[in-house]
Order: C-alpha cells, then structure tokens, then sequence
C-alpha cells in the first residue's frame, strides 16, 4: 500500500470521531518513523505491512477512546516533550497557569527550594527546573509515575533528579521548602462521570480528590503545608473553577497570607496562591 493511500484509508476510517489531518499524521509518523514533512514527500512510496498493519491498530486504539498523547507516548508541556502512558495524566495546557504563577512568585525569594507534589509525568517540576536552572524536587504516591517523572526530568533538564515515593508529605517530614506547587487530584465522583471518554482513560487515582467536593487531597495539602514551607513561603494548587472559592477559605483557615487567585487561557479560575505567615 502506497502512503498516500494509508493515509486516505484512515482519514476515511477516521471520520467517526472528526480526527484531523494532524492526529492522522501524528499515527503515521508513529508506525512508520516518517515526519509530516516526509509524509508528503514520499506519498507515493510503499508501506510495508508491518507498518500498515501498525497505523490501523494504533487508529483503532483511538478511536476507542484511548487518548492519543498515551498511543504515541509523548505530549508537549511548556514546549518540552513528556513521555506519557496510561499511569500518569496528561499534562494540559491550563496547567501551564500554574507554573507561570509559581515562576512569578519564585522571583520573590532567594535561591528558592521547590517542592512539586503529586507530580505525575513530572510536567510541572521539569518546567520550573527547565526555566530556573535549578534542582526542583518532586513525589508522587505512584512508583510507576515516579519512574516516569524520573526520566522526563533527566531528558528535558539534564539534572540529577530529587525524587521521592510516598503519600503527599509522608516523604518530606525532613525536608524545609520555600515554595510548593501542586496539581493534585480534584474531580468528584460525578463529574469524572461526565467526562470524555479520553478522560475516563487516564488514572482514576489521579483525578478522584475524595470526599463529596473534591477537595478530600487539596484539603490535606493546605492543612499539613505550613510545617514544610518557610516563613514567607508560598503554596501554589491547581483545582477545579467551581473549588477555587473553598480553596481560598481553607487558606485562610489556615492562616496563610496573601491569598491570590490565577485564570487560565480559558479566563476561568484555576490556580490558587497563599503565603505562609
């Protein structure tokens, strides 16, 4: 089979879930190491069945729902390439908020120790580290998302890696910060019930924050964050638009100070930032 006939056949097949030319192509790259740009070079060449065979699969993939960031392991965060698969969620571009907030208020303090938890493929802590030149430490309850932060960090930062496995601060009861960011678990019950058949893909642990709200996670990082930040460190969490109000008032239960709050490009709320007193 020609290429341009490979193409044609899962165009056509792709029809049912409107996939773009792109995600088409990205396949193709895929199956047969041939870039966009080759793809229309060379339409006329013939696949061998190996690869043939191996494009259909990954379309049926696809359009069963899987996502394509886990079929093609690899996304792009921040402008850096992430190896990801289905034991780790799929870094988005709202999360990008919250490293442009945790970089401003990095700024704000000298030589800045960074705690990313949670940390999943590592998205956030390979950003802040990619742009501060500098360690950013990271955890996650996950050691098959660890091993993956792990070699995404090395890849795009080049530094020795300060990782630990363990449930939230369970790994850092040594360890003093002076800033942690998190994009922690958040989604109730029902609204994972509702979402894409993409979402429901990725891993329930990493979506599901517990209790009725979502907050069951965000609430035990508001509470046991002071007694590892800094006097004037800052705690940055991603959430959900419809938590961001509950979020500000368990800062303020807290006691934390400068409280702020951060749209995403959607201009919905989706970061918030306390200072510790």
């Amino acid at each position: 089979m020609r290429l341009r006939e490979l193409k044609k056949h899962l165009l056509d097949r792709a029809k049912s879930l409107e996939l773009k030319n792109l995600e088409v192509a990205l396949i193709i790259e895929r199956a047969t190491n041939l870039s966009k740009e080759e793809q229309i070079l060379k339409a006329e060449d013939e696949i061998d069945e190996k690869s043939t065979e191996l494009a259909i699969s990954l379309l049926k993939r696809r359009l069963m729902g899987e996502p394509s960031a886990y079929i093609l392991n690899e996304k792009e965060f921040w402008g850096l390439s992430f190896y990801v698969d289905e034991n780790v969620l799929i870094p988005r571009p709202d999360t990008e908020t919250l490293v442009e907030t945790a970089l401003l208020k990095a700024k704000e303090l000298e030589n800045p120790k960074i705690l990313d938890l949670c940390t999943g493929s590592g998205a956030i802590a390979t950003a802040l580290s990619y742009e501060m030149k500098t360690q950013v430490s990271f955890s996650d309850i996950s050691e098959k998302a660890i091993e993956i932060a792990r070699k995404n960090y090395i890849k795009n930062t080049g530094f020795k890696p300060i990782s630990r496995i363990g449930d939230l601060f369970e790994p850092w009861k040594d360890k003093i910060f002076d800033l942690i960011v998190s994009n922690p678990p958040y989604l109730t019950e029902e609204w994972i019930e509702i979402a894409s058949p993409e979402v429901k893909k990725e891993p329930r642990e990493a979506l599901l924050g517990g209790e009725g709200d979502g907050l069951g996670i965000i609430r035990r990082i508001i509470k046991e964050a002071p007694s590892h930040l800094k006097e004037n460190g800052y705690l940055l969490l991603e959430a959900d638009y419809r938590q961001i109000g509950l979020c500000v008032r368990l800062f303020e239960k807290e006691g934390f100070r400068d409280i702020g709050i951060k749209k995403d490009l959607a201009g919905l709320e989706r970061v918030v930032y306390g200072r510790r007193s």
